[in-house]
């Protein structure tokens, strides 16, 4: 997610927006990302809405799979201060595919937090769409193993790789 106002450490602030923007456009373009294409994401302002925003415009399918009710989302993961992320969230919401996890995976991997949950929720989506060899993550990541703990970016790295699939890692603190 794009940095709150005030993080200690940054990892993604708004400044890199349009530089992690391209990265991600880039980055589609060598995989020649399309309308046969199927984007996955979590939603939440920063990458996430950068991805779907991107996927998009070049014609692919965009899924959203929301890890939380959203008016608990939209305060934890998409809203920021004197931002448009509400907006472009609902933009997407309006016209892309859209699941809530409370809705339809609530009873699936209890033992799990939500981030943990939608992880897996975005990694199974992608199993029944592809082959695993298919399956391909664009991951914007400052690549710090422990991130902000299960659930997070490494966590789903991870994950990418047991199944087989490939990772593509934008950097923000490196660009």
């Amino acid at each position: 997610m794009i940095d709150a106002p005030g993080r200690k450490q940054e990892r993604f602030p708004p400044r890199k927006e349009q530089a992690v923007r391209l990265r991600i456009a880039e980055q589609l373009a060598q995989w020649s990302v399309g309308a046969r294409d199927t984007g996955i994401c979590g939603g939440a302002r920063g990458a996430d809405i950068l991805f779907a925003e991107e996927c998009a415009k070049r014609g692919a399918r965009v899924i959203l799979l929301i890890p939380l009710p959203e008016d608990e989302f939209l305060e934890e993961s998409v809203r920021l201060p004197a931002s448009d992320w509400e907006a472009r969230y609902r933009s997407l919401r309006a016209r892309c595919e859209t699941h809530f996890q409370n809705e339809e995976w609530r009873d699936r991997h209890p033992g799990l937090d939500v981030f943990s949950r939608n992880n897996l929720w975005c990694i199974e989506k992608a199993r029944s769409l592809a082959a695993p060899g298919d399956i391909r993550a664009l991951l914007v990541w400052d690549e710090r193993p422990s991130g902000d703990g299960p659930g997070g970016t490494s966590d789903f790295a991870a994950g990418i790789a047991k199944i087989g699939g490939s990772v593509a890692i934008v950097n923000p603190t490196l660009l």
